[in-house]
């Protein structure tokens, strides 16, 4: 008599690079902070419209304000292209390490190739999202500045 195998179900552990992990906490991170700078800035240009419709401040006060304005926002892009670098590094040190593991097995088939690359992008696509909202956020920004400081010389 033929006895019955079974087959246990045992999935696979994912090994998750620590950089790769790095870079997650990094992006976590850059969220938390874009959005802490945003409410700051947008609150000091409600805090200071409030205050011009109190009194008028003289015109180096009001230069420097926009100035810094202005700086916050930039601050946006600048944090914007860091997390593109960042992400592109992750990616291409990721792919690397893969790579090198295809070449010395040298019995991975399409699917290890391909499973290898997807895990690669995903993470890569996570850094481009956060980068490309990071950048909205700065053209926004900016956008509202002009918006505030042209009502401003307007009335």
């Amino acid at each position: 008599m033929q006895e019955e195998q079974t087959v246990t179900f045992q999935p696979m552990e994912n090994y998750v690079p620590w950089y790769v992990g790095l870079f997650r906490l990094y992006l976590a991170l850059v969220i938390l902070l874009a959005i802490f700078r945003f409410a700051r800035l947008l609150w000091t240009l409600r805090k200071k419209r409030i205050g011009d419709q109190i009194q008028l401040l003289a015109d180096v006060n009001l230069s420097e304000h926009w100035e810094r304005s202005y700086i916050k926002a930039r601050s946006f892009k600048t944090l914007s292209l860091l997390t593109f670098l960042v992400a592109v590094t992750v990616f291409v040190w990721t792919m690397s390490g893969d790579l090198m593991q295809v070449a010395t097995q040298r019995t991975s088939g399409v699917g290890a190739i391909a499973g290898a690359l997807a895990d690669a992008l995903k993470t890569f696509a996570v850094g481009l999202i956060v980068s490309t909202a990071l950048f909205c956020c700065a053209a926004f920004c900016e956008r509202l500045i002009d918006r505030h400081r042209l009502g401003r010389t307007r009335t």
